[in-house]
């Protein structure tokens, strides 16, 4: 059995180092390709990759940024293994966490995603588990106002299970896309990741996808990993934002249906939203 890796990196040339050498020394015991795609990055990105003299990894440099699920599915196309692991470039492995997942694909034959324990650069745990947005929970997500007001509200600990126990194996609705093991003949039958979206909740359209086929989406929290998080989109906050809500609205249409009042309510809602980011920016950028 073999085994391929994906990466869709732009511009975070020094994570993407790091991601690669923590799989080179961290290998996983099937034969494996690693697949990077880079999505026009000018930080010298493409220059590294170039330079790169490993035979296991293999090289996609587009013209453009296409991005992240579509760059997954260029990936996708040139793959034939049984399980196919998506990694965010701010991700390191560690000792045998790819084994440990390959290992429960193996012993779960109706998991159809599973995740490990991603924990941040202190070793804290990272909440890498949700339930499925609903227009309620969308307005209280991890980078909402409403959850910077009032942090510890309940919808918001219901959404990000909170309460939930990270050290048992779970199934929760979706996990976060920073590190994903996939069944690539599913995969590949549903088309992939939804292009529609350029960044953000391509990952939990996807699992929703395959939670409707029948299939479970698991966590396995001895497959152990580190996660920078958001370290290509910290450096454009406000545009980051402002493609999450882009997504959301998507992901409401495409999901609950086309209501023109409702859709409009949402649209007003992530406008007031975005208008108090963008004061917000204004501000941080008059004070410094």
């Amino acid at each position: 059995m073999t085994l391929n890796i994906g990466i869709v990196n732009y511009n975070t040339k020094e994570d993407l180092e790091q991601c690669l050498f923590s799989i080179f020394e961290n290998p996983p015991s099937l034969s494996h390709t690693i697949w990077v795609v880079d999505n026009n990055s000018t930080d010298g990105s493409q220059e590294f990759l170039k330079g790169l003299n490993n035979e296991s990894v293999r090289i996609m440099l587009n013209g453009y940024n296409k991005g992240l699920g579509s760059a997954c599915n260029q990936i996708a196309k040139k793959t034939d293994s049984p399980y196919i692991l998506f990694l965010n470039p701010d991700v390191i492995i560690t000792r045998e966490s790819i084994d440990r997942l390959t290992s429960f694909m193996e012993e779960h034959s109706k998991v159809g995603i599973v995740t490990g324990k991603l924990l941040n650069q202190d070793g804290t745990l990272q909440l890498s588990c949700r339930r499925f947005p609903t227009i309620l929970r969308a307005l209280f997500g991890r980078a909402s106002l409403f959850r910077s007001i009032f942090p510890n509200n309940p919808i918001s600990r219901d959404y990000m299970l909170y309460d939930m126990d990270y050290n048992k194996v779970q199934f929760p609705d979706w996990v976060r896309g920073a590190v994903m093991l996939i069944r690539n003949d599913l995969f590949k039958k549903i088309g992939g990741f939804d292009e529609s979206f350029f960044l953000y909740l391509e990952d939990t359209d996807l699992c929703l996808r395959f939670r409707n086929m029948g299939y479970e989406i698991a966590y396995n929290p001895e497959a152990i990993f580190y996660h920078k998080l958001g370290s290509s989109t910290k450096k454009k906050e406000f545009q980051s934002k402002l493609i999450h809500n882009i997504s959301m609205f998507y992901y409401i249409k495409k999901h609950m249906g086309y209501n023109p009042i409702l859709l409009f309510l949402i649209l007003l809602v992530l406008f007031l939203r975005l208008s108090l980011l963008f004061g917000f920016e204004i501000i941080k950028r008059i004070e410094k």
